[in-house]
């Protein structure tokens, strides 16, 4: 049970422990997603060509760094495909092309690209080249059109039938802050990946020091009490019949 004299303490570790934590917040994860999550029907396309959704970044922000691609496998025995990530024109690659695998079925995959540090301004494309003859099928949602989904070749590129949504999402962090040179990374995030173990230290040494200065405190108070109480018992007559 925690003494009188240690809550100060123990609540100043502990908001400095939600703190930290509310700091790590900042560098949260947003899905884009046009989609409504459910494929009414299904895209694919011959090999060489190319599914896309553009991209735009939430209201307010103006620089993120892309960290998944999510991708819809509707059906079919395919599974290997090719991701592209392009700048605004929807030509320029961001990263070099890469091949997925998309071994679920009819669900979600997701694409880990945060070692890539991939930085978006704007608007970006996420595509998937076919490497099989229509297959595999990705998703396609057609009950609330966005006109963000096209087909074709980075640099020409054309709407999706009836401006439908191809089930391709983007999960970016928002970032506020330049990034490093020398790790690709937010200098926020490197030095919160840095200090954060030395804080954590650091609350941890002062609430031993704590302790052991209460300890202190109370052993005092506890010999001072003592002191206190042996001249009486020195004066104590001890009679005997």
């Amino acid at each position: 049970m925690v003494k009188h004299s240690m809550r100060p303490f123990a609540a100043l570790f502990f908001l400095t422990i939600l703190a930290l934590y509310s700091i790590r917040g900042v560098l949260g994860a947003i899905e884009i997603a046009y989609d409504d999550g459910r494929p009414e029907t299904t895209a694919s396309l011959d090999v060489g060509m190319h599914l896309a959704v553009k991209f735009s970044l939430p209201p307010g922000m103006s620089r993120a760094k892309l960290v998944t691609a999510r991708i819809f496998k509707a059906g079919r025995s395919g599974i290997e495909m090719i991701v592209h990530i392009l700048e605004s024109d929807g030509a320029k690659e961001l990263t070099m092309p890469f091949n997925v695998s998309l071994a679920a079925e009819g669900a979600w995959s997701d694409v880990d690209v945060s070692a890539r540090n991939i930085l978006v301004s704007e608007g970006f494309y996420i595509a998937v080249e076919y490497l099989m003859y229509y297959d595999p099928l990705i998703g396609r949602d057609t009950s609330n059109p966005k006109g963000r989904s096209y087909y074709g070749h980075p640099g020409s590129w054309n709407l999706v039938d009836n401006s439908e949504n191809v089930m391709i999402r983007a999960v970016i962090e928002h970032q506020t802050t330049a990034t490093s040179v020398f790790t690709g990374t937010p200098v926020a995030e490197d030095i919160l990946i840095v200090f954060v173990p030395y804080l954590f230290l650091a609350c941890a040494v002062t609430m031993i020091l704590a302790a052991l200065l209460v300890r202190k405190n109370y052993d005092r108070r506890i010999s001072e009490e003592e002191s206190t109480l042996a001249p009486r018992r020195r004066h104590v007559t001890v009679v005997t019949q």
